[in-house]
């Protein structure tokens, strides 16, 4: 039987079937990535009617009636009022600086239940990239673009992805669903904001709270940062992998050899999946030793990972409500 000779496009069809693999296997990393979506997931909800009694506390619903009648009536002149779905909170305390003075700290928190909140450590979109990574990988998009490009400076792949996925989630002007009734970014808006008195920026107003809602606030806003922080080590964790597998790859001259690796490591690997260099590297990167560094021993007590993870979200949950 003639043996089939590698090219780079088989090389790359070879790959991709081997990080699809890679993402689908019970990893420590994928299942502290799912873990942290059901976390938020778990919280969301009951962290923003928490906020809803905060804001309906500080400005009584018939308040805000009489806010709305005279607007009706006067206009602009009656008073403003407005829909919003990020606030700002704050529990002053007092304390003593390193001159032994005392001071008040507000201790302000932000807290967005935006799809694309306000993440200093973050870029923009990276929570909504974060949520939405298993659709936008089915849809064809690259939820990890800004991980794997960020660095490059104007590379258009970056951009390309960027107006892509944006257009998609509704997060650029031009929704790529525009035709359609799907869009995140306003489902998240709808969903999720309160009317307020004052005007539509959350940094007009600042609403008090005890001690107790505040560690809420905090362990919400940590619970959108882990998403991202999940998601960020997932990428790190598949794309280590996959920089081993593709210059492995170049070495290998005919499909037998990946074939040898895929059985070694149970990927689905067969030529007809491919329709449609140096000698230090043939010996680093052989099968046997390819397989060796490719495999995740953590990946034989998924099971038990599992077990953690829910426990842990469990009781993170718990906590919140």
């Amino acid at each position: 039987m003639t043996k089939i000779t590698l090219n780079a496009d088989k090389r790359k069809m070879i790959a991709d079937i081997f990080q699809n693999h890679f993402e689908q296997q019970p990893s420590k990393a994928k299942i502290d990535f799912e873990s942290a979506k059901q976390n938020f997931d778990s919280m969301v909800d009951n962290v923003h009617q928490l906020a809803n009694t905060v804001v309906r506390h500080h400005q009584p619903q018939e308040d805000l009636e009489t806010i709305k009648a005279m607007e009706l009536k006067y206009g602009n002149s009656g008073g403003v009022w407005n829909t919003d779905a990020c606030f700002n909170f704050y529990k002053p305390t007092i304390e003593v600086n390193e001159r032994g003075e005392e001071y008040t700290n507000q201790n302000e928190i932000h807290v967005s239940f935006e799809l694309v909140p306000n993440m200093q450590e973050y870029s923009n979109s990276a929570f909504a990239y974060a949520y939405y990574h298993d659709e936008l990988k089915a849809k064809g998009f690259n939820p990890n673009y800004h991980l794997q490009w960020g660095n490059e400076k104007k590379n258009p792949r970056y951009y390309e992805e960027e107006s892509r996925i944006d257009s998609y989630l509704g997060i650029s002007r031009r929704n790529e669903n525009e035709n359609s009734t799907y869009n995140p970014f306003n489902d998240w808006r709808n969903k999720y904001q309160l009317e307020v008195i004052g005007t539509q920026y959350c940094s007009s107003r600042q609403f008090k709270v005890d001690d107790t809602t505040h560690k809420v606030f905090e362990t919400f806003k940590i619970a959108q940062s882990k998403l991202c922080q999940t998601h960020e080590t997932f990428f790190n964790y598949i794309n280590d992998k996959m920089s081993k597998l593709r210059l492995g790859l170049k070495s290998y001259k005919t499909f037998d050899q990946a074939k040898e690796l895929a059985d070694k490591l149970g990927v689905v690997l067969n030529d007809s999946m491919l329709e449609g260099t140096s000698s230090m590297a043939l010996s680093v990167f052989s099968p046997s030793n390819l397989a060796d560094m490719l495999k995740d021993s953590e990946e034989d007590n998924a099971k038990e990972l599992i077990k953690q993870a829910f426990l842990q979200a469990k009781v993170q949950r718990e906590s919140v409500n």
